[in-house]
């Protein structure tokens, strides 16, 4: 067993959670994980024999302190997280509750454990709409209700390592990508919807975003579990490819790698009232602290392990 080798995650049947549980497991790391009754748990079903579960619901402040007590884990990686684009009324108490308090009561269970190292996780889009590349200073001007709350999160990890000197990291991340993804995601849409033939419609598609792998952000996760000495505070990180593509040129490339004739519908869906334009990622603190960068190019490589995936698992029929 590795140092820092008894690890707890929330999020783990969600797309990037699962990535990260998988890999864990296989690198041999105790894995205990919290989700809630009756998820869907298909992207990790074969690992059930190998994990330590929990069902326990993060707004119940007991029952997660009383878990990460039983567990005691030496980190918690959390990425649970309830997303909106453009909230509802009746999602915000959900909302709030899963991603403040959800994250204070995990905190709290952190002080009380004395777990070595809290990992956060957030999103780019609590930060204000640039043309430039966005680094962790930068203003914060959230783009949604979702982001909002993001905020506190983070805000609540500062409290937790000023107050208390817990060593927790917090990654912004920047629009993932990958096998397993969620099927309403842009990318996973574009893939089936080529495959099977049906109508592809889509905004303008003139967005540039950054675009990262979920493999290259499973390796960010992991850096931490070697450079936890590094975090004297409350560190926050960029995880971007440092890179902005065209959802034009996603399509492009998409289609191309299968070979559809298929004609995308573009400017067949109007475009947000919020919508973003322009967002990616400065990565040189996470390259100058943890070493890490991103291995995967989206036109090159990442699309196409993308698409591979969806046609042994993604039922496109």
């Amino acid at each position: 067993m590795q140092a820092l080798g008894k690890i707890l995650i929330t999020g783990s049947t969600g797309f990037i959670g699962s990535h990260l549980t998988r890999r864990l497991v296989e690198k041999g790391y105790e894995v205990g994980i919290i989700k809630r009754r009756n998820p869907n748990i298909w992207r990790i079903k074969d690992l059930v024999k190998r994990l330590t579960i929990y069902e326990t619901d993060l707004q119940d402040t007991d029952a997660v302190l009383k878990v990460v007590s039983h567990f005691r884990p030496n980190v918690i990686f959390h990425l649970a997280t309830y997303y909106a684009v453009e909230h509802k009324s009746e999602e915000i108490p959900l909302m709030v509750n899963t991603n403040v308090l959800g994250t204070m009561n995990l905190l709290q269970a952190s002080k009380e454990s004395m777990v070595k190292l809290f990992v956060n996780t957030s999103s780019c889009f609590v930060y204000k709409q640039s043309e430039n590349k966005l680094i962790e200073n930068d203003d914060l001007d959230p783009l949604n209700l979702y982001a909002l709350t993001k905020i506190q999160a983070e805000q609540t990890c500062t409290f937790y390592a000023k107050k208390y000197g817990l060593k927790v990291v917090t990654f912004r991340l920047f629009p993932p990508y990958g096998p397993a993804d969620h099927e309403r995601r842009l990318i996973p849409y574009v893939i089936k919807s080529f495959y099977q033939g049906k109508p592809l419609k889509l905004t303008t598609g003139k967005q540039r975003w950054d675009f990262v792998y979920v493999g290259d952000i499973v390796d960010a996760y992991l850096k931490l579990l070697n450079l936890s000495s590094l975090v004297k505070k409350h560190e926050i990180f960029n995880i971007g490819s440092g890179n902005a593509i065209s959802v034009r040129e996603v399509v492009s490339r998409i289609k191309e790698i299968i070979g559809s004739k298929l004609e995308p519908e573009w400017g067949a869906i109007p475009h947000r009232k919020n919508e973003v334009w322009f967002i990616c990622a400065d990565t040189t603190k996470a390259k100058a602290i943890l070493r890490w960068e991103p291995k995967v190019d989206i036109l090159k490589d990442g699309l196409r392990l993308t698409i591979d995936w969806y046609k042994k698992f993604g039922n496109l029929s």
